[in-house]
C-alpha cells in the first residue's frame, strides 16, 4: 500500500515538473521573440534617423570586437 501511494505521488510530481518545464520553455521563447522584435525596431529607428546607414550585418547574434561586427562567441 505504501508503495502504491509513493508511486502515485511520484507520478504526480513528475507531471508537475513536465508542466513547469513546458511553461518555462514558453517563457524563454516569448522573451527571445520580444528581444528580437525590439532589436528590429531599434534598427528601423536607426535607419529612419540615418538613411545612409548600412545595417545589413547587424544581427542580435553579432557583437563588436576591435571595432568590427563579428559573430557572437557564446563560449566565453
Amino acid at each position: 500500500m505504501e508503495k502504491e501511494f509513493l508511486d502515485k505521488q511520484l507520478a504526480s510530481q513528475n507531471s508537475k515538473i513536465k508542466e513547469l518545464e513546458k511553461s518555462n520553455q514558453e517563457l524563454i521563447d516569448d522573451m527571445a521573440s520580444t528581444f528580437e522584435e525590439g532589436f528590429k525596431e531599434a534598427l528601423a529607428q536607426a535607419t529612419c534617423e540615418n538613411p545612409e546607414i548600412n545595417t545589413s550585418n547587424c544581427d542580435p547574434g553579432n557583437q563588436i570586437v576591435d571595432g568590427k561586427v563579428v559573430p557572437l562567441d557564446l563560449g566565453e
